[in-house]
């Protein structure tokens, strides 16, 4: 019988319940689920092996995995908080993975400026901002402030002068925040896989956001004219950044000057778009990636054919929902509710405000279009204050 695979991961995650796990047993391997949140996932994944640890903590993990007498086949984590001690844990048993100090830096956004510095690579200015620290004026307005350990949108505001920054900080606990200079232009991403000797460009997709001063999601577009047409140069920027084993989801501003980094999660991307591209991609998405964990080359890697977008329903207001969104049943469209009927809406401004997703799919980029423009003349939901 085969190693199993070992899954590291902290909060439940569709991307592992109904992503990895499943590909993982469909490539042989049974898989062994480690996590500091025991009982909810049991409750997923009745009929996986879950162990309890405090995940964070590498040594732990290795510790558990003697006593328990597990040779594991590879060591996996999609978590944004868990890529260092994953890559400690699996170079520590000989497995193939990422470094773990190309981790680090991915992770912490103050790290990932200062090495983009270091290489003399696109950035903008940032600085640290301790608790109690007032701000200050002759800082290059507006800026975008950030948790420096934070992940996605989730806290993330635009300030546009002195005042305001000092009234959002009053607001704010005392955990450090990430200063950073506002970038002008459209955000795309960039989707990389890698085997530790080549790293392609799987593609992209060009995303729109809420309006200013938070930058929730709205929709994203793959492959799109901005991310086709930056696609070699980001490339280029997150191979000399260290990235360069497993998969890897990068966010671009495309500034007057080129394409600069906001931010690497060196893990599969998110929000519903890992399983477009399970559909879209011929080769999938979820098995290539632990393949590359299991020591295999990278394969060959056959462009979608179809066109795609998705569109992200999100609230705007607080209160009870009592009408969901539902749209009509269109070839092309899927429907994948988050929300429920009569459930309390509070906002966060990120992606936890998403009422659900829509997937669309077409042969043609018109197609594409005319589906879109169809399904929004139709949408609607209400939320009761």
């Amino acid at each position: 019988m085969s190693l199993p695979i070992v899954i590291l991961t902290h909060v439940v995650n569709r991307a592992v319940i109904d992503g990895f796990v499943p590909a993982a047993r469909q490539l042989g391997h049974e898989v062994v689920l480690v996590t500091d949140q025991g009982q909810a996932h049991r409750e997923r994944l009745a009929d996986t092996r879950v162990l309890e640890c405090d995940v964070f903590n590498p040594i732990a993990v290795l510790d558990l995995l003697t006593e328990q007498a597990i040779r594991p086949a590879a060591v996996f984590s999609n978590s944004d908080h868990l890529q260092t001690a994953t890559a400690i844990v699996a170079d520590a048993l000989g497995l193939p993975t990422k470094p773990w100090q190309v981790c680090y830096r991915a992770k912490d956004k103050l790290r990932m400026r200062e090495r983009l510095a270091e290489l003399g690579l696109p950035s903008v200015w940032s600085r640290l901002l301790l608790p109690g620290e007032p701000a200050a004026a002759d800082w290059p307005y507006p800026l975008v402030v950030k948790p420096s350990q934070g992940v996605a949108s989730l806290d993330v505001s635009r300030v546009d002068t002195q005042t305001g920054l000092t009234a959002l900080l009053a607001g704010r606990g005392t955990a450090p925040l990430l200063l950073e200079q506002y970038m002008a232009g459209p955000l795309f991403t960039l989707e990389t896989l890698g085997d530790g000797r080549d790293l392609v460009a799987v593609g992209g997709f060009d995303v729109s956001l809420s309006a200013p001063p938070h930058f929730i999601e709205t929709a994203a577009h793959w492959q799109g004219d901005i991310s086709r047409a930056w696609q070699q140069t980001a490339l280029e920027q997150v191979r000399a950044f260290g990235v360069g084993f497993g998969v890897c989801h990068s966010e671009f501003i495309l500034t007057d000057t080129g394409p600069v980094l906001v931010e690497i999660n060196y893990r599969s991307i998110g929000d519903g778009r890992e399983f477009l591209l399970d559909e879209l991609l011929p080769g999938g998405w979820f098995r290539p990636i632990l393949q590359l964990h299991l020591g295999e080359p990278l394969p060959p890697l056959a462009p979608a054919s179809r066109h795609a977008a998705i569109r992200y329903l999100v609230a705007e207001s607080e209160g009870r929902l009592t009408v969901p969104p539902a749209p009509a049943s269109r070839p092309g469209l899927s429907h994948v509710p988050l929300r429920r009927q009569g459930d309390r809406i509070r906002l966060s401004h990120s992606n936890k405000d998403y009422l659900g997703v829509l997937y669309l799919q077409a042969d043609s980029a018109a197609a594409l279009n005319t589906l879109q423009e169809q399904v929004e003349a139709e949408l609607k939901w209400e939320i009761e204050a």
